[in-house]
């Protein structure tokens, strides 16, 4: 993983083409209110304002994935995607649980059952990779990348090496997790607690970037995806001082300048393991605190949505998202509008 010490490691962002967000309300690049209690909502609605027709066949989460991933790339015309080598990331951090536990639950039953094609499909791992790849005619690298609530940040790492080494030109890059009933049961699946986390509703959502090769149509830049080299303890994981230094930090490895990084606006957007957030510290050194979760709740690849949304958003701004994990493993995200 990159260290802020390996300058050169920074020195080439990855243009963002186009981005997209979905939440637990189902609407394509907005902001809805959304009432936990009522989770999951049907997404037929989604589907037809996405495909356009039905999907059949298909589990919420593979449909949330396809909605997602395409809703992104409809941002660019057909010309554009025509001819390019493009690859799939998803990112998850607990997967089609909705599909795999009920034939789980079938397999195992007393006397043994037998699932349904249906089920089996829908249950395998890196099946709504496929069934988004399919869709969008893509003939790539196609992977499921699932590292907990770092699963997003290290879609976007792994998505920066394939680009780099000229494997593929494009990449969508996504993360889903869908609300999982109960919400008692959800919390336990994410491991929240008061300690460790932010007290927010439960949420979910499918958002997606399409990183390209710099050939001049983008809406940003992903700067640096940056896992820190050290384990914090759980106390000082939310401390402003130490996130401020850590973007502090990149931003000078990145060679942007005080001046010129105060001409931008400069944002942090706090993952929902942030539960101590200083506002104060950040307002007095130039940044601004945006909280995107009540947008779209807790769940595992949160990120996704909090980086796609500030890009669409937020123009001329430098915002960086800070993540970690209850482990103690942290991550940050350093990215560009236009």
């Amino acid at each position: 993983m990159s260290s802020v010490l390996d300058k050169k490691k920074f020195n080439t962002a990855m243009p963002v083409i186009a981005a997209s967000y979905i939440g637990p309300a189902l609407t394509p690049n907005r902001d809805t209110i959304w009432e936990e209690g009522k989770l999951p909502l049907n997404t037929d609605g989604l589907v037809n304002e996405v495909m356009g027709q039905p999907m059949r066949r298909a589990g919420r989460f593979i449909k949330m994935v396809a909605c997602g991933g395409l809703a992104c790339l409809q941002k660019v015309s057909l010309d554009y995607l025509k001819g390019k080598k493009t690859g799939i990331f998803l990112a998850t951090g607990l997967g089609n649980v909705d599909e795999i536990m009920p034939f789980i639950t079938e397999v195992f039953k007393h006397g043994g059952g037998f699932p349904s094609p249906n089920q089996f499909a829908n249950s395998v791992s890196n099946a709504a990779a496929f069934v988004l790849a399919k869709i969008c005619e893509v003939t790539g690298t196609v992977l499921t990348i699932s590292q907990e609530e770092l699963s997003f940040e290290s879609a976007l790492w792994l998505a920066q090496s394939y680009l780099e080494s000229g494997e593929i030109e494009l990449a969508l890059v996504g993360g889903c997790d869908i609300f999982t009933p109960t919400v008692e049961e959800y919390r336990e699946r994410v491991n929240l607690t008061p300690e460790n986390s932010r007290l927010m509703p439960m949420g979910e959502g499918s958002s997606w970037l399409l990183l390209g090769n710099g050939d001049g149509q983008k809406i940003g830049d992903i700067l640096a995806v940056d896992f820190g080299n050290q384990i914090i303890p759980s106390e000082e994981l939310s401390a402003s001082e130490n996130i401020l230094r850590r973007s502090e930090q990149i931003m000078s490895a990145l060679s942007i300048q005080e001046n010129a990084g105060r001409e931008q606006n400069r944002i942090l957007l706090p993952g929902f393991r942030v539960n101590k957030i200083e506002t104060g510290l950040w307002k007095r050194e130039g940044w601004q605190v945006e909280d995107y979760l009540p947008c779209c709740g807790i769940h595992s690849t949160a990120a996704a949505f909090g980086i796609a949304r500030a890009l669409r958003e937020k123009p001329s701004a430098l915002f960086a998202h800070y993540n970690c994990h209850a482990s103690g493993k942290q991550v940050l995200v350093l990215a560009s509008t236009e």
